[in-house]
């Protein structure tokens, strides 16, 4: 009986808690489209005449996009299933094996330019610092 009333107060306490700690979901968070971009969604595919404009992720091709056959780290964006190359992209890679450099986390970018066999040829591309501010 003793552990029967504890097991009752327990419960609800732990819903309690989960809560406040979680959220109900009820703050619906509004994030701001970013200024000066024209498409806030992912690219998902590549249209015929291979001009995107949009977020990619991008990473590591050796470490985390599976170009196993690559002999050295090297920044790529991966759309849909197809990871391309990057020519003419501005990021430093000196902290690439930190915690979030690219050799170990995916990071989201907003890119825009053409794609052309395998390569993107980027005119803008800029790595989003922290997507959830």
């Amino acid at each position: 009986m003793k552990y029967k009333i504890n097991i009752i107060l327990i419960i609800p306490f732990l819903v309690l808690i989960n809560s406040v700690y979680a959220g109900c979901g009820g703050c619906q968070i509004k994030n701001p489209s970013i200024e000066g971009k024209k498409n806030n969604n992912f690219v998902q595919t590549i249209p015929s005449t291979g001009e995107i404009e949009g977020f990619v992720i991008a990473s590591c091709a050796k470490c985390n996009l599976g170009k196993i056959n690559n002999k050295k780290c090297s920044m790529n964006i991966k759309i849909g299933d197809s990871i391309y190359n990057i020519y003419n992209q501005p990021v430093n890679h000196k902290d690439a094996h930190k915690v979030d450099g690219i050799c170990n986390a995916l990071r989201i970018a907003y890119v825009t330019g053409k794609i052309s066999y395998d390569t993107f040829y980027a005119d803008n591309f800029a790595l989003i610092e922290n997507p959830l501010d």
